[in-house]
């Protein structure tokens, strides 16, 4: 089994999503949100993507059956995971179940991916705040062991004062700028992505000329 989860996870990798965190879902079912995970499967992965989704989806957004989606980026995830793991148990960041969101960010924190700091947003190690997180996947399996993590680095007053800002603005440049109070961007989103994902405003790159 752990060829194919290998294999299925470099599919993911192919399709943009470069990031999967496994973790003990029994262990998991601790925190709040997550109780049904208790039970079955001892192995899980958290699935999510840097800015190396951009340029996939982007080729993929050429497919007009996508890009007529009410929401392409959901419906691209939706095909990317179910045809690296076809049939097995799936729930998306994007979904609602019984009316409620399941806590992501909260997970992510408990099972050692990241840090929650007071904006609500996970800071990763590596990535900062500069990822999204997508899916869990439960697979058969044996449960790894993770720790959470020290805070990569430590909030400022900045980081505060934008998101008090963001709480009562009426514009998503706010709530940008609450990422950008975080000292760790080297890996920040190209501008246009940034925008699809605040604004859900998809506007087509132009195609390179050809040479005359």
């Amino acid at each position: 089994m752990v060829g194919g989860v290998n294999h299925a996870i470099a599919q993911l990798a192919d399709a943009g999503f470069d990031l999967v965190h496994t973790f003990d879902p029994i262990a998991a079912a601790r925190e709040p949100g997550w109780d049904h995970l208790a039970g079955g499967h001892r192995l899980a992965l958290l699935i999510g993507n840097t800015r190396a989704l951009w340029p996939h989806f982007v080729a993929a957004m050429k497919d007009p059956a996508l890009a007529a989606e009410p929401d392409p980026l959901d419906r691209y995830t939706e095909r990317a995971v179910d045809a690296a793991f076809p049939g097995a148990r799936v729930e998306y960041a994007h979904r609602a179940y019984d009316g409620r969101y399941r806590p992501f960010q909260r997970l992510a924190a408990a099972t050692g991916f990241g840090v929650l700091v007071p904006s609500q947003l996970v800071i990763h190690p590596i990535y900062g705040p500069w990822f999204a997180l997508r899916a869990v996947i439960l697979v058969d399996g044996g449960a790894p062991v993770h720790l959470p993590i020290a805070p990569p680095y430590r909030c400022t007053q900045s980081c505060g004062a934008a998101f008090e800002a963001a709480r009562d603005a009426t514009h998503w440049e706010s709530w940008l700028a609450v990422r950008d109070a975080c000292s760790q961007r080297a890996w920040r989103y190209p501008e246009d992505q940034i925008r699809y994902h605040y604004t859900k405003e998809w506007i087509p790159p132009v195609e390179d000329a050809d040479p005359p």
